[in-house]
């Protein structure tokens, strides 16, 4: 198996190198410089070496000239491997110095190995190996010099390159934050004390610079939202973004709504924060009064409907109330269930206006002591169309002019005005005719004495699963038998 010596300084170059030799059947010895090198070199001499050509202690060019000069070590050849020595000078001074090959990184691995291949052929072919005359020291030491000293103006020119993208860097990125039209600030993440802030920031805050830089972040916030602050701040060393809206105070007390995005900089050798603020008092106080006008029309909402339902109660004295307690119940169902609120206010509304259509019936028809005749029960029958006509051209949130249109409809589609059955009637409806059937049944009504709780739990029980929802009936049983729930006066 052939013996390669790889001395290169960098550990992930000689990992690739010794992979791509070992995979290939070389058995593969490892040196990070010349001083290395030699040492193990004269240990175990290898059958080829491959050396880069800028290392530390002893670089590649000052190790093939010790190579040479070792009456054992010149016999094996001299391949040199660089990415940093690139000039026809450079490889003039390795050629000089004995070496057989001068390669230039990156060479792709199927010709890096056939290179190597035709090295170790050439070299076996060869009349004298290492026969090469060593350089004079002097011829040496001035090529060397040479070409250190030309490395160094590359390097020195590359410095200077990069220094002055850096600096152009810099200044654009200064720039940009002196002449952003939005605040900026940048504290210290320790002390929280300001390091810089722009123009737009003085402007917002009323403080002048001197004024920012012998303050900190905490400053510019009321009492209140420190702790707020204290914690974004741990969350910032973990590196969450700062972000959201925060209440500040100019320096003349007023309090400002500030949109802040943040990010982690280095800014003069300290962790910092730097902050890109909007002020958004004025979207704020218009969101507030969007909410509260929000608000008041949902008021002026539920009063209408409670007009309506008092309109409606007014025309059927004899089952006042009936409206507003079968509300009480569907909600407490509602909540049972686990639908959520703004659902739940729909249930309220739908079961306030649940009999709505009732004021097209006669009232001497909706107070009849006896029984009511065929036609009678069928103009009674047609209050849930009637209500939805009345409420389908309303714009509520919710689908309020359906569920009353079936609140009478039964899972088993005996119902009415549409026989539906079982999911084609909303899950409200279904909620609605429980809490109907239940509120009826205990309250008096002018044909019969009211039932009681009891034998309305008995009527939805015996029709679970076939007129009511199964669902619906276990959480009124549970509300009324395990929670006591009582239907308000």
């Amino acid at each position: 198996m052939i013996h390669v010596l790889i001395v290169e300084d960098q550990a992930a170059s000689r990992y690739l190198l010794k992979a791509l030799l070992e995979g290939s059947d070389y058995r593969v010895t490892e040196a990070a410089d010349g001083v290395e090198a030699l040492a193990a070199a004269r240990r175990e001499p290898p059958d080829i070496v491959v050396s880069d050509a800028l290392m530390p202690r002893m670089d590649g060019f000052a190790l093939c000239r010790a190579w040479m000069q070792d009456e054992n070590l010149k016999l094996i050849p001299f391949v040199f491997y660089s990415a940093t020595y690139t000039t026809p000078e450079d490889e003039a001074l390795a050629l000089a110095l004995g070496a057989v090959r001068y390669l230039m990184k990156p060479v792709e691995p199927q010709l890096f190995l056939a290179e190597l291949q035709t090295v170790r052929m050439e070299w076996a072919a060869r009349l004298a190996p290492g026969s090469v005359p060593p350089l004079a020291e002097p011829d040496f030491k001035a090529m060397h010099d040479v070409a250190l000293a030309r490395k160094l103006d590359n390097k020195m020119a590359q410095l200077s390159e990069a220094n002055l993208k850096l600096s152009q860097s810099e200044h654009n990125y200064r720039q940009l934050f002196e002449d952003n039209p939005h605040p900026m600030w940048v504290y210290d993440l320790q002390t929280l004390a300001f390091l810089a802030v722009n123009d737009a920031a003085i402007a917002a805050y009323g403080y002048s610079c001197d004024e920012f830089l012998a303050m900190t972040a905490i400053d510019i916030r009321p009492a209140e939202e420190v702790p707020r602050l204290l914690q974004a701040i741990e969350e910032v060393k973990q590196g969450t973004p700062m972000s959201g809206i925060w209440r500040h105070r100019k320096k003349d007390g007023t309090p400002m709504d500030m949109e802040v995005v943040s990010h982690l900089i280095e800014f003069n050798g300290r962790h910092a924060n730097m902050a890109l603020g909007q002020d958004v008092t004025e979207r704020e106080r218009a969101r507030e009064q969007v909410l509260h006008y929000t608000e008041q029309l949902k008021d002026a909402l539920m009063n209408t409907v409670q007009v309506a339902t008092t309109l409606s109660e007014l025309r059927d004295p004899y089952t006042a109330g009936h409206e507003r307690r079968v509300a009480s119940i569907a909600v407490a169902l509602g909540d049972e269930l686990g639908l959520e609120a703004q659902r739940v206010k729909g249930l309220q509304v739908a079961g306030l206006l649940h009999d709505i259509g009732k004021i097209t019936i006669p009232s001497e028809i909706l107070s009849k002591p006896g029984k009511l005749s065929a036609i009678e029960y069928q103009l009674i029958q047609g209050h849930s169309q009637t209500g939805y006509e009345v409420l389908k051209t309303v714009a509520f949130p919710w689908p309020v002019a359906e569920v009353v249109l079936q609140h009478h409809e039964r899972l088993d589609g005996s119902g009415y005005p549409h026989g539906l059955k079982g999911e084609a009637i909303h899950l409200e409806a279904r909620i609605l005719a429980v809490a109907d059937v239940v509120e009826a049944m205990s309250a008096h009504r002018p044909y019969r004495a009211a039932l009681g709780i009891e034998l309305a739990l008995a009527e939805i029980e015996r029709g679970r699963g076939n007129q009511y929802d199964g669902a619906v009936v276990d959480a009124c049983l549970k509300l009324f038998r395990k929670k006591t729930y009582s239907i308000p006066v």
